[in-house]
């Protein structure tokens, strides 16, 4: 039998707006002990909220929209994790969908416009242009970007990899490597536009050292992209002696690759990745890996987030957080 507000609202003996409020988390003056006692026997009845009468009564759906790029990474199902723990604290539901990208690198945001969402949590997106934003709200649902490629123009929580990235090819110079490639996706020129920050801290490396940037391309994100074009370019321009590597996806293809080509890691061939997903302390060698604050990113983006829900029109909210670089055994020698 389904239990309505008015009987929770009679057993508790309080108003049924009361129950109302207290239930869909209304911001209005009520003592926590009548929060407490509402709260209590709802659950004792086993009232189940009605979500399309709260939206219509509130406005709000409780729920939020993750929007990726890219929905295969185990980076991207990390960042999902996180930011679920994080809302549904706040008793808030995720909904996950994928940006799509149009003619020019435009970012398709028609769909936006159909969500039954209070806001957008938007990860490493736009690679391109995105219309219809202003002041951090985009088709009026409050918008926050995350990650190593942000809108300045919106809230955000950037990482930024160039100090890290530095050093990690630091690191591996120091470590007697003399041939350092970086293992690059094929976004040449998109990283150019934007200055991408590993790009930039691997070129100011390489500057320090005095020695010629070595750059080996796939044509994805993908390991078995990794591994194929590893291969193949070793066999044609012979096997650096260290790798860094644009995240971990990659770092981790070029594990088999090594392999097949009959190279030791760290011995023969040092390596490094970038985002430090939970993978990377399972190899062996376990891999060096520059790690971001996922947690803390995802913290500040829902509390960004949930601002931006509750007053439309506050001041821009931005912050940009460091990464650390984990030495493990794929780069000690």
């Amino acid at each position: 039998m389904t239990i309505s507000i008015r009987e929770v609202a009679a057993r508790a003996k309080v108003s049924r707006a009361t129950v109302s409020r207290v239930l869909n988390n209304v911001d209005v003056p009520i003592s926590a002990e009548t929060r407490r006692l509402v709260r209590h026997v709802a659950e004792e009845m086993g009232y189940q909220p009605n979500r399309a009468a709260r939206a219509l009564a509130t406005g709000r759906t409780q729920t939020i929209a993750l929007w990726t790029s890219n929905l295969r990474s185990a980076y991207y199902g990390e960042v999902i994790y996180y930011t679920h723990e994080e809302i549904v604290r706040h008793e808030y539901e995720l909904f996950v969908s994928a940006a799509g990208m149009g003619s020019g690198e435009v970012v398709d945001t028609n769909q936006l416009a159909s969500w039954p969402v209070d806001g957008v949590l938007a990860v490493d997106v736009p690679r391109g242009k995105l219309t219809g934003l202003s002041n951090s709200l985009i088709e009026n649902k409050a918008f926050v970007n995350i990650g190593a490629y942000v809108l300045a123009d919106a809230d955000y929580v950037q990482v930024d990899f160039q100090e890290k990235a530095a050093e990690a090819v630091l690191h591996l110079a120091e470590a007697g490597c003399k041939r350092i490639a970086y293992v690059v996706p094929d976004w040449f020129e998109w990283f150019e536009e934007i200055t991408d920050a590993r790009l930039t801290g691997y070129r100011e490396a390489m500057a320090k050292l005095g020695r010629e940037p070595e750059y080996i391309i796939t044509v994805d994100e993908r390991r078995e992209s990794a591994t194929a074009t590893l291969i193949e370019y070793a066999q044609k321009h012979g096997c650096p002696d260290a790798l860094f590597c644009y995240n971990d996806e990659l770092a981790i293809g070029a594990y088999p690759a090594l392999r097949e080509l009959g190279r030791v890691i760290p011995d023969d061939v040092a390596v490094v990745g970038c985002d430090g997903i939970k993978d990377t302390s399972y190899l062996y060698p376990a891999l060096t890996t520059i790690v971001q604050p996922l947690e803390q990113v995802c913290a500040t983006a829902w509390t960004f987030l949930k601002r931006r829900i509750d007053s439309p029109h506050i001041p821009l909210q931005q912050q940009v957080l460091q990464p650390r670089l984990e030495i493990r055994g794929s780069s000690k020698r």
